[in-house]
């Protein structure tokens, strides 16, 4: 069977889409103007789910609908608030939407982020439930909504809604009475009705998502999590075999569909790196090593960022041969600092990186280097190809892309994964060395067993791995999130 692509994506929404204008609506946008002191300057965020729905959106040559943050996008926009992008190709149109400080600070900071986020993760935030929050973050989906159909008009439309930050979006624009097909994909976890029922607003975010005729997990469980909370708030019809919802005489499918990576442009950019790994390690850290260890996550509690560390350190207590021959570097950018949760658990990273690094300095090594700046997507993969091993200890995680990153990116023979367990890309990547990342112990263990493994193991495992990637690739994760949106 011959390996979806590019070109397989465009063929098919120039064959199923024609008589539809394709949007793709995001909180995030996929590049920003901001101010600098050479002039205005084009920025692109290095990684994540962005990244991926940029990759459609050129395919697609529709629409990006996205919250326009950069200190210089409204100078660069028309009266309708476009700019075409990308710069050079300007393949789609990016419509960007302004929010005011307020609304930025109700709808993301607060509602988004301090309640719909710690809900769905399974790792003991207590959420906060603000009604200020909840009537903000119901103001930009209705503003976001209006800016669809504003760009829409009369013609029929293709909505694929992205994420926990648009739960009402889909009801808006079924409510506007025009012909669309809406699909959304809820790419961070579900969480079970026992911790979902607490939400003072669970009713109005479920009819909400009901108002698409898709809506995507990246696991199983997920979607069962999803069905059962439908099943105890509102009066709906169930199929649990069809996994279909039918809700004020609309039908929705609900399925899981776990989102894929560009194998080939992963490949490419790894391929380009053309230094040697003695050189790139005396270039990038100062120093060489025998192991490196990766790891790359915003510094979000979620990540398992402090067990990490802890299992670098039992790791080193367990396996003293590895003292002056290892170090662990992460790239964690502080993220959302603006919430009291990050900003304290950014400190306590911080702290026990010092901590760690205190215990086990000697002839100016540390095991721990922690980069809190953000890095170029080349850069990172870079990093992943002379990695021994990259950790990803997150005790929640949707999908996770690092994981799978790194897989594609790293030497076969050299490189070899340390997963969480409660990754949804877990379920990808059985060939990893899977963890429960509350289990430090487990966790030492698992860095001694991905640096001592065979290269011939690496190699086999690494291989199977990729396989799975190179099939279930971003083009045939997109081709079937629309298929099913359109047709099922």
């Amino acid at each position: 069977m011959a390996q979806v692509n590019k070109e397989s994506l465009e063929k098919f929404i120039n064959k199923n889409l024609k008589d539809r204008v394709f949007f793709i609506v995001t909180n995030r946008e996929p590049y920003a103007h901001i101010h600098t002191l050479d002039g205005i300057e084009l920025t692109k965020p290095s990684g994540g789910v962005h990244t991926l729905l940029n990759i459609v959106a050129k395919a697609s040559h529709g629409y990006y609908v996205a919250f326009g943050h950069g200190s210089a996008d409204k100078e660069v926009v028309d009266k309708d608030d476009i700019v075409k992008m990308p710069p050079r190709e300007k393949l789609y149109s990016l419509k960007r939407v302004f929010l005011s400080k307020k609304e930025l600070e109700n709808y993301y900071y607060g509602f988004a982020n301090q309640m719909l986020w710690p809900l769905s993760h399974a790792v003991f935030v207590k959420p906060e439930f603000n009604p200020a929050w909840w009537e903000g973050y119901q103001k930009v989906n209705q503003k976001f909504a209006q800016a669809i159909l504003d760009v829409l008009g009369d013609r029929k439309g293709f909505i694929w809604v992205n994420d926990y930050h648009f739960s009402l979006l889909p009801k808006l624009l079924r409510e506007s009475g025009k012909d669309l097909k809406i699909g959304t994909f809820w790419h961070i976890p579900w969480p079970t009705y026992e911790i979902f029922r607490v939400n003072p607003w669970a009713k109005e975010i479920l009819a909400g998502l009901l108002g698409g005729d898709f809506l995507a997990f990246h696991q199983g469980y997920q979607v069962e999590n999803f069905l059962h909370c439908i099943q105890r708030e509102i009066p709906a019809k169930i199929e649990f075999d069809l996994s279909r919802v039918t809700f004020n005489d609309h039908e929705t499918r609900v399925e899981a569909l776990s989102a894929g990576l560009d194998y080939d442009e992963i490949l490419e950019i790894r391929n380009k790196t053309r230094q040697s790994r003695e050189t790139f390690m005396k270039n990038e850290l100062g120093f060489k090593v025998e192991y490196m260890a990766i790891g790359v996550d915003r510094m979000d509690y979620t990540k398992g960022l402090i067990e990490r560390l802890k299992m670098v350190d039992r790791f080193l207590e367990k396996y003293p041969q590895f003292i002056e021959k290892f170090v662990y570097f992460g790239i964690s950018p502080f993220t959302r600092l603006h919430i009291p949760a990050y900003r304290s658990y950014s400190k306590v990273i911080v702290d026990l990186a010092e901590k760690i690094n205190w215990k086990y300095y000697r002839n100016n090594w540390t095991p721990i280097v922690i980069k809190t700046d953000s890095l170029a997507r080349d850069k990172i993969i870079a990093y992943y190809k002379f990695a021994n091993t990259c950790l990803v200890t997150a005790l929640d995680d949707g999908l996770n892309l690092v994981a799978k990153e790194f897989v594609l990116s790293c030497k076969a023979d050299k490189g070899m994964l340390v997963l969480s367990k409660f990754t949804g890309a877990a379920k990808d990547l059985r060939q990893a060395i899977l963890i429960n990342p509350y289990n430090i112990e487990e966790g030492a263990d698992a860095i001694y067993k991905a640096l001592t493994m065979t290269a011939q193991e690496k190699k086999q495992r690494n291989q199977k791995m990729r396989e799975e990637l190179k099939r279930r690739n971003i083009y045939s994760w997109a081709i079937e999130f629309i298929n099913k949106t359109l047709y099922d």
